[in-house]
């Protein structure tokens, strides 16, 4: 359910993967050379597209080929026009690679994945060479195949329960005594299938110690082979009970059956509900919608790309907003191949490639707003900032904007008044919009890091309003009163989240100062400002309350030595508002 309604290829991946499986049954159940040469000509159609959707599917096609090899070798159809035929329609089922060359040719993509007019680029496609052929991410790190199983042993018992397991243990022994020819046979290449993914997946599986979304990323691979445990395990358990001998047997069997599935239902159906998952849907539509005509919108990461583009190739809408994958910049081709037919009144720099370690020549960030920041009413990046790419400092800030930012020219006369400007920012309303439940979703999930970013947009609005604020010190104290106490408002009246009178200030000794807002709900630090402190306690306090509840926390904000006055006016706003019934001040 959660990967049918994302941008991946797992719900797919897992119907071929059945699929095949499916195909492997009738192969094995299929009489004479006719019904075994028909299933062969099938099967080799389903493992081509499947082969088309998810890299993973070899995993399975290769033991299942070998045996379909053998079988066919049996019944004298290994001749070179039956195995062409075969192989005519596996080459059949991979047809939908066409498109890319095709799209390429005719200059027509809005969305691509690279230049692949050429074999070699076809071929880096085909391979995935971006992300390393025989590795998960694009990481140096290593894992060993205990590591990986472990983990996947550990995911299984969780979401399938123990019983699975102990279903499958029995069904090897059940099989091996007393079942047919042909259910030996079936079980047989189904345990191929899983022994082989596992083999080659957990050796390969390039992430160490997995956690939060690299837990995510590993775990959604254990579905295909789960569908090969799950299918062995009921053929176990259908054996056993066929084999007993007691009154109703196969009103028992359904029911034990029935009573399986359904204790899975009822265990899992909560988590597994994404009835209501609309949280990505709206927060990009909130994000076009909130910005001007002509707009330029940079993506960074998977679930910003994905859900922009639903929008505006999926559903037309926006279609003026350029959407622009910061990654695909990176790529020579982009400026061939997307750049003419979605982005023509975008200007680049002469330099071809944005911040690339390909060893081509590369322009910044800098150079990209000089170019556009003036040509359009506004440029956007979503949903974090460039870590990498420190050229725009001195010449350009980036504003909050909701879950993302906007570039502003520094010392610019069109440049907006902060309060002004937060008024036309789509802050998430939870009252209004729901937002994931963090009881619910893992830190591994896409959830997850949504809520870290639409809490975290909160803080960071906060704090920008406290450094405009401090920029204001003895020039217009009334303006800077001003700011403070939107700030506070901000980071404190998100009442479903920050509760009334459930904050809390503490103050660190001396002229190095700290203040936390603290919220017992779920346990979110957002901090107004932050010095560096050498206070244990007050180090202690941060890391306890992190790691208490969910370890749920911003980053820490980092400013300069504040002075005493600056500091009372911002504690002055915030009991103002009305959130903090007590104060506790050190020193």
């Amino acid at each position: 359910w959660m990967w049918s309604i994302q941008g991946e290829v797992f719900s797919l991946s897992n119907f071929f993967a059945a699929s095949i499986m499916y195909a492997a049954w009738r192969f094995a159940n299929a009489e004479g050379r006719a019904g075994k040469y028909y299933e062969a000509k099938l099967g080799a159609v389903i493992c081509g597209l499947a082969l088309t959707n998810q890299h993973t599917s070899v995993l399975y096609i290769f033991p299942t080929s070998l045996w379909v090899l053998y079988t066919l070798w049996k019944y004298n159809l290994t001749k070179i026009d039956y195995l062409f035929n075969v192989g005519t329609h596996g080459l059949l089922g991979l047809a939908p690679y066409l498109q890319l060359p095709i799209s390429s040719f005719f200059f027509n993509a809005r969305v691509t994945w690279g230049d692949h007019r050429q074999l070699s680029n076809f071929k880096s496609h085909l391979l995935r060479e971006d992300y390393g052929t025989f590795q998960l991410i694009k990481s140096d790190n290593q894992s060993t195949f205990l590591d990986n199983f472990f983990v996947y042993f550990t995911d299984s018992s969780r979401e399938l329960t123990i019983i699975v397991w102990v279903l499958f243990i029995m069904a090897m022994v059940v099989v091996a005594r007393r079942g047919t020819p042909k259910q030996k046979e079936v079980f047989t290449i189904y345990m191929l299938m899983f022994s082989t993914y596992h083999l080659v997946f957990c050796s390969l599986a390039n992430i160490r110690n997995p956690e939060g979304i690299y837990h995510g990323v590993l775990e959604r691979f254990w579905l295909q082979p789960s569908l090969a445990l799950c299918a062995m395990s009921g053929c176990g358990l259908g054996i056993l009970v066929a084999h007993l001998i007691i009154p109703h047997q196969r009103f028992i069997f359904l029911a034990v059956a029935v009573l399986i599935t359904s204790f899975q239902v009822q265990r899992n159906y909560y988590d597994c509900n994404e009835n209501d998952n609309f949280f990505f849907y709206h927060f990009s539509r909130s994000i076009l919608t909130h910005v001007p005509q002509r707009s330029i919108i940079l993506t960074r990461g998977d679930f910003s790309a994905n859900t922009f583009r639903y929008h505006t190739i999926g559903e037309d809408y926006r279609t003026d907003v350029k959407v622009i994958s910061t990654e695909h910049l990176k790529t020579s081709w982009f400026y061939d191949l997307l750049k003419p037919v979605s982005f023509p009144d975008v200007e680049f720099p002469p330099r071809r490639v944005y911040q690339s370690s390909e060893g081509h020549a590369f322009y910044n960030l800098k150079q990209f707003l000089d170019l556009n920041i003036d040509k359009f009413p506004g440029v956007y990046i979503c949903v974090n900032m460039l870590e990498d790419d420190h050229s725009i400092e001195g010449h350009y800030e980036a504003w909050p904007f909701g879950i993302c930012r906007k570039f502003v020219k520094l010392n610019s006369t069109s440049k907006p008044d902060p309060l002004e400007y937060l008024k036309t920012v789509p802050l998430w309303d939870v009252e209004t919009t729901p937002v994931p439940d963090i009881l619910r979703y893992e830190p591994e999930s896409w959830e997850y890091s949504l809520l870290q970013s639409v809490i975290k947009s909160y803080a960071k609005t906060g704090t920008f309003l406290w450094e405009q604020a401090n920029k204001l010190r003895g020039i217009n104290d009334t303006l800077k009163y001003e700011y403070y106490s939107k700030a506070a408002e901000l980071l404190l009246d998100n009442r479903r989240y920050l509760e009334e009178n459930m904050a809390r200030g503490v103050i660190s000794d001396g002229t190095q100062k700290v203040l936390y807002i603290f919220d017992k709900y779920i346990g979110h630090i957002s901090l107004i400002l932050y010095a560096k402190t050498d206070d244990l306690e007050v180090k202690k306090h941060h890391e306890r309350n992190c790691i208490k509840f969910w370890t749920f926390c911003t980053e820490p904000y980092n400013s300069e030595e504040l002075e005493r006055d600056d500091m009372t006016d911002l504690i002055t706003a915030i009991v103002k508002q009305g959130h903090v019934r007590n104060v506790a001040v050190k020193g």
